[in-house]
């Protein structure tokens, strides 16, 4: 995973930013960082196993 898409995540759910506040840290919009956190979820998702 990119590095950009991995600083994201952490931002998001380990420091609890909101998409307004990792767009103004990182001089993004916030319809950039939530059009990032979903395509990064996405991969996450991706390489999980199916449920059984």
């Amino acid at each position: 995973m990119p590095e950009r898409d991995r600083t994201i995540l952490a931002l998001r759910f380990i420091h609890d930013l909101t998409q307004a506040e990792i767009g103004a840290e990182r001089g993004l919009s916030q319809m950039y960082v939530s059009r990032l956190l979903a395509r990064a979820l996405t991969r996450l998702r991706s390489r999980l196993p199916a449920p059984r």
